[in-house]
């Protein structure tokens, strides 16, 4: 299984990925424009295969190929001009701290030929009274009633 945890650091390794946890400075939940540009900068990057943000915690957690180095990753989000990133990692004792990255700059394979993402437009849908409604359902009655009575009383008792 993949989740044999390193060392000391919060990075899941397996063969193929790592997980990394970054913390954030300046990715604050206020400003949705700044999520976007950490999404673009991250996206950039050949290897990224997902991540996730907890914006209230200022946290970014990463999920690359075992071959890209978490520098690559602080570089493209110092990119931004108006974010920086610092790793988070587990000491020995099991207490979180921040591992802040050398402000030189490291050379990053970029992914320059992105796809459009689909609109995000709503699908149409039909507008019920009820958030949840049976296929074929009754009218409300008393036909209704007596066979969810009867329902009950079949599934209830051993005959």
């Amino acid at each position: 299984m993949c989740l044999e945890t390193s060392r000391n650091t919060l990075i899941i390794n397996c063969e193929h990925f790592h997980m990394i946890c970054f913390l954030v400075v300046g990715l604050l939940f206020v400003f949705q424009s700044r999520r976007n540009l950490c999404e673009e900068a991250l996206l950039k990057i050949k290897g990224v295969i997902s991540f996730t943000f907890q914006m209230a915690v200022q946290r970014c957690v990463v999920r690359i190929r075992s071959d890209l180095k978490a520098e690559a990753l602080a570089t493209a989000i110092a990119s931004t001009k108006v974010m920086k990133a610092q790793q988070v990692v587990k000491s020995e004792s099991g207490e979180e701290m921040l591992v802040p990255f050398q402000d030189t700059p490291v050379e990053v394979e970029q992914n320059t030929d992105l796809p459009e993402y689909l609109p995000e437009d709503e699908s149409p849908t039909k507008e019920q009274d009820k958030a949840v409604s049976r296929v074929g359902s009754h009218p409300e009655g008393a036909a209704s009633w007596l066979s969810t009575a009867a329902n009950f009383l079949s599934r209830s008792f051993y005959w």
